[in-house]
């Protein structure tokens, strides 16, 4: 038998103890999400404040509580431009857009986040502007690392794979300032700081990312390594 302890009321079935709960004047503080009756607002607003299932927007009039914190914290972006990562509030939305990107790695094209700047820079590469052509066909790339990426995949027109790419990489007279000859595990490394890498195009992508100080200037090995690329396919 069902128990109502506020109105020392028994039921017969639970079905009935809810109805009266939803009718009775004496349970107008009942906080329906949690089915929970409180005998005072100070006891109901306690709840709603330390109890997770509850999510509650302050800066609004009507304090709407919303059922998650991630769906909290995007009505506190998109209606009081606040982050709540930082507990920061802006005047506008161009505003809290450009602390996200500073201090949050956010892509300002498709509004996700990363881990780190490295990370958004590399994420920022597939909305970049495919302007780097193939070494053995005519498709086109964002960057030297996706094009090699390609060579290595086998699926250039030209038939390279990357067996074509570690015989070109070892033959290119810079060899010494990228490869790893005493290392059975890894074949390449950066010529900054010495980081392993199975394949070319991981080397490539690591120094495209700014991971390190190594660069694709015209004078650097890998630099030499890509035209000399370039004149064997």
């Amino acid at each position: 038998m069902a128990y109502c302890s506020p109105c020392d009321r028994h039921f017969l079935t639970t079905t009935a103890l809810q109805q009266h709960r939803q009718t009775s004047s004496r349970h107008r503080l009942d906080y329906q999400r949690c089915q929970r009756p409180f005998n005072s607002h100070a006891a109901r607003e306690q709840h709603v404040a330390n109890s997770p299932r509850h999510n509650v927007c302050t800066s609004c009039p009507d304090a709407p509580d919303f059922s998650t914190r991630d769906e909290l914290d995007e009505h506190a972006a998109a209606q009081h431009h606040c982050c709540t990562t930082c507990d920061c509030k802006f005047e506008t939305s161009e505003q809290l857009t450009r602390h996200d990107v500073a201090q949050h790695n956010m892509c300002e094209t498709c509004r996700v986040y990363f881990n780190s700047p490295s990370n958004l820079k590399n994420h920022h590469l597939t909305h970049a502007e495919k302007k780097i052509e193939c070494a053995g066909c005519s498709r086109r790339f964002s960057s030297e690392s996706a094009m090699v990426l390609h060579l290595e995949a086998g699926t250039c027109e030209s038939g390279a794979d990357s067996g074509d790419i570690y015989i070109i990489a070892f033959d290119c007279h810079e060899a010494d300032a990228y490869t790893c000859r005493d290392d059975p595990d890894f074949d390449f490394e950066c010529p900054t700081c010495e980081t392993a890498f199975t394949f070319m195009s991981a080397l490539l992508q690591h120094v495209e990312s700014d991971t390190c100080d190594e660069t694709l200037g015209y004078k650097s090995p890998l630099a030499k390594f890509l035209r000399y690329l370039r004149a064997q396919l």
